[in-house]
């Protein structure tokens, strides 16, 4: 059996966890900016077509958030397990999620992807729900480096 490389409790809130998923504000003067050249391209028969696609364009970018927001909330809401405090960990040979009524963990080689997101170390891995670990804490424990060479090692980077 190998050591313990981190270990830390959390129970997330749904705020806390759609703040992860969610990182980019919406960027109104550049989407303001790009509306009025779309619909500047409307008034001439050569760039018309560019300017539906330049203003569809902007409208996609203006309702994703809310669409995105609200996976989330179904996705938090769906999983009762991440409304309960878990317990997440690494060691030389595993990863694993614990708590009241969950207990599973995979073997590194079963790692598939990981990324970084709002200050969490992402891991998925085939057979677990995902592996949440604060870097700042991993960080000031010094254990960041290992446990990032184990998940490059392992997974590929979710881009």
């Amino acid at each position: 059996m190998s050591v313990t490389l981190f270990e830390h409790t959390v129970k997330f809130d749904e705020k806390t966890y759609r703040g992860i998923w969610v990182t980019k504000p919406v960027r109104w003067i550049r989407i303001s900016f790009t509306i009025s050249i779309g619909i500047i391209m409307l008034f001439w028969s050569y760039t018309m077509i560019l300017g539906i696609l330049v203003l569809g364009l902007c409208l996609i970018a203006l309702v994703s958030p809310s669409i995105i927001t609200k996976g989330l909330h179904h996705n938090y809401h769906g999983h009762k397990y991440l409304h309960l405090p878990l317990t997440y960990g690494v060691s030389e040979d595993l990863l694993w999620v614990r708590g009241k009524t969950l207990d599973a963990s995979a073997n590194w080689s079963l790692l598939a992807t990981w990324q970084v997101r709002a200050d969490w170390l992402i891991l998925n891995a085939s057979g677990i729900p995902q592996v949440f670990l604060p870097v700042s804490e991993m960080k000031e424990s010094g254990i960041f480096d290992q446990i990032m060479q184990l998940a490059l090692d392992y997974g590929k980077e979710f881009k």
